[in-house]
């Protein structure tokens, strides 16, 4: 019986990762933050539930995750004690640096998973200038609220933070590090007929607009913005496994995709059957 598949980088000595190199060429960078999450909550909740999904996606579809980055863009929370933040540029300039570091062992295929919501049009960006200085690699971006919250509806009609569902999903992660006794139900308002169309209900918006995070002490005293009393552990498996079931499908596109050097130029023909002129 072969041994079950170890995805932690940092936990293999490098002649180990070298080998692996010859199995899989494929590296998951999640990123989450250190923040507050209420008085139920602790400040990694974003960190440790990244890294449970990327783990467990890894672990099935034998992948490697490197070390979670801890920190994120977390300015909006910056009142609230243990927050650390990162600025825009210093979270680009990290993952450019992992990401340049493990292409240069012969990964070719980047997946920066993203686990707090301020953290991803920065991510973007750092996406965006990774591809540009390794065209023959593929880098992609993803988000957990792409998966976790598939067919999940909570009961305030709210999803937003250290809430219902986020606390859900770290009693499912980490049980022991959940203090439930101490949750609470705050339900800011009003939020905007956008906010409800994008988040609670998962609509689609042709017209989007962005004003920047609001700072989190003008909508929350507690740091909770929904219901985190009616969160329970069996919704949290539930909305794990659906993640879980999401980001494999991810790697296998990621997976199956040939690397751009190895995708031949369209021909003159293909081009105009593209509608390319």
């Amino acid at each position: 019986m072969s041994e079950p598949w170890q995805p932690r980088l940092e936990e293999l000595s490098w002649p180990e990762v070298k080998e692996l190199l010859t199995a899989t060429d494929t590296v998951i960078i999640p990123v989450g933050a250190t923040e507050q999450h209420g008085p139920h909550l602790p400040l990694c909740t974003d960190s440790m539930n990244i890294r449970a999904l990327a783990e467990d996606a890894a672990r099935e579809e034998m992948v490697l995750v490197a070390p979670t980055i801890a920190y994120g863009v977390s300015d909006n929370h910056l009142m609230f004690s243990g927050t650390i933040a990162l600025r825009p540029q210093t979270l680009v300039s990290l993952l450019i640096d992992v990401g340049t570091s493990l292409l240069s062992h012969g990964f070719r295929r980047l997946l920066l998973l993203n686990g707090h919501g301020g953290n991803y049009d920065t991510m973007g960006t750092a996406a965006h200038e990774l591809h540009q200085a390794q065209r023959d690699a593929i880098v992609a971006l993803t988000d957990i609220v792409s998966f976790v919250y598939d067919g999940y509806v909570p009961a305030s009609g709210i999803i937003y933070h250290a809430d219902e569902g986020e606390t859900s999903h770290a009693l499912a992660v980490a049980p022991d590090l959940v203090r439930m006794e101490r949750a609470v139900k705050e339900v800011s308002g009003p939020f905007s007929a956008f906010y409800h169309r994008y988040y609670a209900q998962g609509g689609q918006m042709t017209g989007r607009v962005s004003y920047g995070p609001p700072s989190t002490e003008s909508l929350s005293t507690s740091g909770v913005m929904g219901d985190a009393t009616a969160a329970t552990r069996e919704a949290g498996e539930r909305m794990h496994r659906v993640a879980v079931d999401g980001l494999r499908h991810i790697l296998q596109d990621v997976k199956a995709k040939p690397l751009p050097a190895q995708v031949p130029p369209l021909t003159a023909s293909e081009h105009q059957s593209d509608g390319v002129r």
